[in-house]
């Protein structure tokens, strides 16, 4: 979309991983599959069965180009497990269903679209993969998806410019579009219904004969291609029908992409909600409460359900006393004649006198002592219209506080209204404009009162509310006059709306479109949401069984600034927030939360059994290796912690109390070394890391007066100075590690094939179980050979006589003659590996013009600062010593040095160096810690820079890590600034 459109970061780690996570699957499939099996499918014919043969005329006859899997089921099983081990999962004992079925789970809002389209890219520039047939559940999410894929066009274009690609999207209407599918020699997307293969016999065009197709079904010509099938939202396609439906495609591999799997097959990556917000992948949740004041006044009793089986009892919503002696509104079920006040129903002594008399099914009611009837869903007691009115007025007053602090950054803010029925908001109206419904009144009246309290506020909306609300319901057409209609989200008119929302998506995010405030009953459905959703409104009850997941979902993704590249996301935790406005309390919205994830498998707020698995190893040399901990070691950890009473169900207990003398977790031996990094895991391992209180939200003040003084612009100058590094190798020193790692290396297996009456199979390290009748060749010289220098020389930028140097020296060459894939993939990896180590020590530093961040630049974010929450934040004791009256922390190590130096009378200045801050080395852009001004000997000044560690230790940083700080070093001393350490609890060393 040019200038206008939504800009994709092609570097996003957590997205690279969910790819190479999918294209390892394959590990060993030759490029040239194709080739290969051209040249001995002569051969193996005269092997195969009669069947073998009529599939293969079959493929000649639709002419098509297919994907050719060649690895046997072990290999890519052996894969699989290496990957789930990498990924920290917990590691299959076999193939489930012996099928190549995998999971991959995204939360909502982490670009799991992008994902599976960038995974079609790789796999085609790996393996020669070019045909993928993406399944959708529903019309509506056909449509984002193709939206999505024309938005991302020019984005893959740049990205992958020798794999062009086509897509189309399949209809019954045009299923003569699946010959040019079949027969392309380029990338082939095709996105369809799972109705489309699974529809009625009237309706499955797809299994009828068509003379344009030479008599053949469109179908035939799909399977004789052997689709990689990616399957979008799959939770919703698990019925038999729809299992079958997949298995007609002959996939070569189904890839299933979801945040809610119903069912876990061969689960590959595992991106859950905890990840997402400790990644700052998605909007922190805030929620604001709005409930009745004195609600234990007066009894307040809504009927949920009438049941007789296996005995009459009626469950009704009540206001309950807790142990502690607080109230909290709770369904309960109560039998006949049962007293309410009663202190197994809700200890509670408003509900005396108050009993059911009659409990009746048809029509579900019953009958109260001191009220009489109450129908099943009414309510008595409460006040839900005044409720809903104060949860309209807190969204809207929460709209023009973001709408104030996000305006100049070009970042529009929208509101979302989930109610209760549509003539809430309809009334006796027919549209938007003659709407008259008690939450538009009510919205109106609101909207106008709140905005006339700022000028400001009236400045940024001066618009009549109507032109900023809109609901988006369904509709169904009566003669001339469309009327709106509670939807389900099942039917047509519901895809209709859903459509709208969607087509919406960009025109919703421009300043220019009035609309801000969207008000919906739609059931809350897969992929409806808008990234610049910051409040979500709930004017109905909370209840369903996944109820406040969905609904915060619809916000959760990363909002995006409108520049003149187009959209871009932005992360800044101190705008990414989404605040749920709820009528129950912050610790009723946070533990039904938890629980709706605990009920799809997710523990937040807990410690998972996997929490430790990406923690990294220590090797035998006592230093941190680019190996992880894995599920198997996280498992045993959790195991123990529970043994010992730290954690039960997974929740932190009161045993565990890390800062007090002489804690320790008492882990066994081999785990000892661990401790810290496992303590630190399990700290942050509570609701309240993801969910939090309004009350919570505090603003930082910057001090404007310091960065103003002279001392402080001299400083900046002094510590912000830009260099420029090059980095000079050895060559000798890049052969002779490259040689030794690649001599040290496991062997590879040479690739065999297996001719047996199935057909052609190739394996690495020959045939297994060789059936009677079948025979094995070693596949030497039987097909071209890559260009294995070329391909080194892109992958690590060596010269040729290098890369042949250490070729030759490391004297392996025949196992690359017989299995070249995993050959050049084994010398990629420790050639990339080596010359890691060895540039960081080759590095030089010279000081150029320029600062790394300006001070103006450093100003004007200082007055655009942002919310933060005080369990982040440490509150100065001496102002004149900083630039905000809070301090920021990560870690409870930060939180510690930030008090020292606000304590210290040698510290004259400290800061916390803003994320902008950026040092270039070899390995990546870095952001150091701190920054001080110290005075020695009475008016000496010594400029700091500091890192906070948990340890001095090399040997306990990550290999990447360590490479960073060194490279930070070389440019301190080469602009001036030589005093660079890192400082550690106890010797903090200043």
């Amino acid at each position: 979309m040019g200038g206008s459109g939504f800009q994709f970061d092609p570097s996003q780690p957590y997205q690279l991983d969910a790819v190479s996570s999918v294209v390892d699957l394959f590990d060993g499939q030759p490029k040239d599959a194709d080739k290969l099996i051209l040249t001995l499918r002569g051969q193996a014919l005269l092997e195969e069965t009669e069947q073998a043969a009529l599939d293969l005329d079959l493929t000649q006859e639709v002419g098509a180009i297919g994907n050719n899997l060649v690895l046997e089921r072990e290999t890519v099983f052996s894969n699989l497990q290496r990957i789930q081990d990498r990924n920290g999962l917990e590691v299959a004992p076999k193939l489930y269903d012996e099928a190549l079925d995998f999971d991959i789970e995204m939360e909502t809002g982490t670009g799991k679209t992008y994902v599976y389209l960038r995974s079609v890219f790789e796999l085609a520039k790996n393996y020669n993969f070019t045909k993928f047939v993406i399944l959708v559940p529903s019309v509506a999410i056909r449509e984002g998806v193709a939206t999505s894929i024309r938005l991302m066009r020019g984005h893959f274009g740049d990205l992958y410019p020798d794999q062009p690609f086509d897509f189309s999207v399949y209809s019954g209407k045009n299923a003569e579009d699946v010959q040019s599918f079949a027969t392309a020699t380029n990338i082939q997307i095709l996105v369809m219904t799972i109705d489309a293969i699974r529809g009625t016999a009237n309706t499955r065009i797809i299994h009828q004969a068509k003379d344009k197709l030479n008599g053949l079904r469109p179908i035939d010509y799909l399977r004789a291609t052997h689709p990689v099938v990616i399957m979008d939202e799959p939770q919703n396609m698990e019925s038999l029908l729809s299992q079958s439906a997949v298995s007609e495609l002959d996939p070569v591999a189904t890839l299933r992409y979801s945040a809610t799997h119903k069912k876990q097959r061969n689960v590959v990556y595992r991106l859950d909600p905890v990840d997402a917000h400790d990644l700052g992948l998605v909007k922190r949740i805030v929620v604001a409460d709005v409930q009745q004041q004195g609600a234990d006044a007066t009894p307040c009793i809504k009927l949920v359900e009438v049941k007789r089986e296996p005995s009459w009892t009626a469950k009704l919503e009540l206001s309950c006393r807790k142990a502690d002696g607080t109230l909290e509104r709770r369904v309960v079920s109560v039998k006949q004649h049962q007293e309410l006040s009663d202190e197994r129903v809700t200890n509670n002594p408003i509900y005396d006198g108050w009993r059911i008399n009659e409990m009746s099914i048809e029509p579900a009611f019953i009958d109260l002592t001191l009220h009489g009837f109450l129908e099943e869903g009414q309510s008595i007691g409460g006040s839900s219209g005044a409720i809903y009115k104060e949860m309209i007025r807190e969204t809207v007053r929460e709209h023009l506080r973001k709408e104030a602090m996000l305006r100049p950054r070009n970042i529009k803010v929208l509101s979302l209204f989930f109610v209760d029925k549509v003539a809430s908001y309809m009334g006796d109206g027919t549209d938007n404009a003659t709407a008259d419904g008690d939450f538009v009144k009510w919205f109106d009246e609101v909207l106008v009162e709140e905005r006339a309290k700022l000028a400001r506020y009236q400045e940024l909306l001066p618009q009549d509310p109507s032109a900023l609300r809109r609901a988006y319901f369904s509709e169904i057409k009566r003669g001339k006059t469309k009327i709106a209609q509670d939807s389900t989200g099942a039917t047509k008119a519901d895809d209709d709306a859903y459509e709208l929302i969607m087509q919406a998506k960009e025109q919703l995010l421009d300043e220019a479109e009035d609309v801000r405030f969207i008000f919906s009953h739609s059931a809350l459905r897969e992929g409806w949401d808008n990234p610049n959703v910051f409040q979500i409104c709930t004017l109905r009850e909370m209840g369903a069984e996944v109820e406040r997941r969905q609904t915060i979902g619809r916000g959760l993704r990363l909002p995006v600034t409108k520049t003149d590249e187009g959209f871009v996301r932005v992360a800044d935790p101190g705008i990414a927030t989404l605040t749920v406005v709820a009528n129950e309390s912050y610790q009723a919205f946070a533990k039904s939360l938890q629980n709706e994830y605990k009920t799809a498998g997710v523990e937040i707020g807990a410690v998972r059994r996997s929490e430790f698995s990406k923690i990294p190893l220590i090797g035998a040399d006592g230093n941190l290796t680019d190996d992880l901990f894995g599920y198997e070691r996280s498992a045993s950890v959790w195991e123990h912690l529970a043994r010992e009473k730290f954690i039960v169900d997974g929740k932190v207990t009161a045993k565990f109390q890390p800062n007090t003398i002489d804690f320790s977790l008492n882990l066994p031996e081999i785990y000892v070394d661990y401790e810290p990094e496992i303590t630190a895991l399990i700290a942050r391992a509570h609701i309240g890391t993801y969910v939090k209180p309004a009350s919570k939200r505090h603003p930082r003040k910057v001090n404007k007066q310091l960065y103003s003084t002279p001392e402080f612009e001299e400083f900046w100058h002094a510590i912000s100075r830009q260099t420029t590094y090059r980095v000079s190798v050895d060559r000798e020193q890049i052969v002779e590690k490259t040689v030794e790692a690649i001599k040290a290396a496991p062997k590879i297996d040479s690739l065999r094939i297996q001719v047996t009456r199935a057909g052609v199979k190739v394996l690495r390290g020959g045939a297994k179980g060789q059936e009677l009748g079948s025979r094995s060749a070693d596949l030497k010289g039987s097909y071209d050979l890559p260009d294995i220098i070329a391909e080194l020389q892109e992958a690590t930028s060596l010269t040729r006589k290098t890369i042949v140097d250490v070729l030759i020296g490391s004297d392996r060459l025949s196992e690359f003659v017989g299995n070249p894939n995993d050959y050049i993939a084994m010398a990629k990896r420790l050639i990339k590996a080596e010359l890691a180590k060895i540039v960081v020590e080759g590095v030089q530093y010279e000081k150029i013009s320029g600062s790394v961040y300006e001070l103006r630049e450093l100003q004007k974010d200082g007055d655009d600062e942002k919310e933060r929450f005080l369990d982040q934040m440490y509150k100065v004791q001496n102002a004149q010593k900083t630039d905000f009256d809070y301090v920021v922390y990560d870690s409870e190590v930060e939180r510690q040095f930030a008090e020292l130096l606000d304590g210290r009378e040698d510290v004259k200045l400290f800061m916390k160096l803003p994320a902008k801050f950026k040092i270039d080395t070899p390995v990546g852009p870095y952001n150091p810690d701190w920054a001080i001004i110290k005075h020695e000997d009475g008016e000496d000044r010594v400029y700091m820079i500091r890192e906070t560690k948990s340890t001095l230790d090399d040997s306990k940083l990550r290999p990447s890590e360590l490479a960073k700080i060194k490279s930070a070093k070389q440019h301190f001393e080469a602009i001036g600034v030589g005093d660079y350490a890192r400082s550690v609890p106890g010797s903090w060393n200043l």
